[in-house]
């Protein structure tokens, strides 16, 4: 369905969060928005024929899933049961059965996992990808056919993600540059799961050296422990800096700094702020994962949310998992991921609830590079539509959305087809 725009929207100021003032029309010029409206009076207008009726409800930019794995979506059945609950064992399960899995599974996965991503509202996802030598690269191939099969669904950008390491696993050195020349966008890392220090400094520097070889951004699993220990983050805002990489790098997770006392943490998120990298938290699955080795007190797991946007720092929520051995649960909807980061950081005011949901939408656009993620003239005809009077309703109820849209074709909801 190509509607020719909406009527009776609720708008968002985007400065704000908050309501703009009466109800509004978008209009659509093929895949852009042609322009946007404001209606006369406060009642709402007759929907012309074709137009949606949005009756008063909420339209938003598309949400947006900052960080997920496609390629483990849904794969809960097919690998022994994670007992401990523990990253460590997850990854040793996962290590184990990715090496039967095959590309068309890993495809069918990933695109029913996108499938209920679109549903919740979202139109863009950053994925990463194991490209691990365990799995000999099937597992890029099946998220790059998923990918394609998607493209007039929503916009998928695909990190090379080497989950065994890069020293540990040296294999995996190839498979990255191979899937990076098979059309993937980021280069991605994780340099806490190697042996030693030394090892992961490594990690580090072959990162940057292959970012710079295929001029590509950054996005790594950056200090996803409780161990306070585990200080990668301060040096890969120092390699940034370092190789002039600012403002295309990302950290993901960087759960330690939620464990490093206060003085040490203000100072690595002044590092981060230096270096213009973004954070992205994954509250489902951090808040799941972490606090493992705790008794009590048990620590939440987070990073550092509200210190790190009191800095300056963009931050985004990912879904991260969906029904895998890391996370049993996780259902694409980053609706529920504002509503969790909400409790986890104690974001209990009006404006700091708006800030949660914009860590699924506008600010989330920002970390991955989204120049014109906003309801505006010209920008990508790509929202969603939702049966909320505010965005504290919004994030209160979750709702499904009546309809998502992506380049002015509806592909989610009512007469979606």
């Amino acid at each position: 369905m190509n509607p020719p725009g909406i009527v009776n929207a609720v708008l968002l100021d985007p400065t704000n969060l908050r309501d703009a003032p009466g109800l509004w029309t978008i209009r659509f010029d093929g895949d852009r928005i042609g322009s946007v409206e404001k209606q006369n009076g406060r009642a709402a207008m007759p929907c012309p024929s074709g137009m949606l009726d949005a009756r008063r409800g909420l339209v938003v930019p598309s949400l947006v899933d900052a960080h997920v794995h496609l390629d483990l979506a849904y794969s809960l059945t097919q690998v022994p049961p994670n007992d401990s609950g523990t990253l460590l064992e997850a990854i040793e399960l996962w290590q184990e059965a990715k090496s039967h899995m095959l590309a068309p599974d890993v495809c069918e996965r990933a695109l029913r996992a996108v499938r209920d991503e679109i549903a919740g509202g979202t139109g863009y996802i950053r994925s990463h990808v194991d490209v691990g030598s365990m799995a000999d690269y099937r597992l890029c191939e099946g998220v790059l056919a998923a990918r394609q099969q998607a493209k007039d669904l929503c916009f998928i950008e695909l990190v090379a993600f080497p989950q065994d390491g890069l020293m540990r696993d040296p294999g995996a050195v190839d498979h990255l540059r191979r899937a990076m020349r098979d059309g993937v966008n980021l280069v991605g890392g994780i340099p806490h799961i190697e042996s030693t220090q030394r090892d992961g400094l490594r990690h580090l520097e072959m990162v940057f050296d292959l970012a710079a070889e295929f001029d590509a951004d950054i996005d790594v699993h950056i200090d996803e422990t409780d161990d306070p220990h585990s200080v990668y983050a301060e040096y890969l805002a120092s390699m940034t800096m370092e190789r002039g990489w600012q403002n295309r790098v990302t950290a993901s997770h960087v759960c330690a700094l939620g464990s490093y006392p206060d003085a040490h943490a203000s100072r690595v998120i002044d590092l981060i702020a230096a270096a213009q990298i973004a954070v992205v938290t994954n509250p489902g699955v951090n808040l799941h994962l972490q606090g493992r080795f705790d008794r009590y007190p048990k620590r939440r797991g987070l990073t550092r949310v509200s210190e790190l946007l009191a800095r300056g720092v963009p931050v985004a929520a990912g879904q991260d998992c969906i029904a895998d051995p890391f996370y049993p649960l996780g259902n694409g909807k980053m609706l529920d991921q504002a509503f969790l980061l909400v409790h986890a950081d104690h974001m209990n005011t009006s404006g700091a609830i708006r800030q949660a949901f914009d860590m699924v939408s506008g600010m989330a656009g920002r970390v991955i590079g989204l120049a014109r993620h906003a309801i505006v003239d010209d920008a990508p005809a790509n929202l969603a539509v939702f049966d909320a009077e505010d965005v504290i309703e919004l994030v209160r109820v979750r709702p499904t959305p009546h309809w998502t849209v992506y380049r002015g074709r509806v592909v989610a909801g009512t007469a979606a087809n």
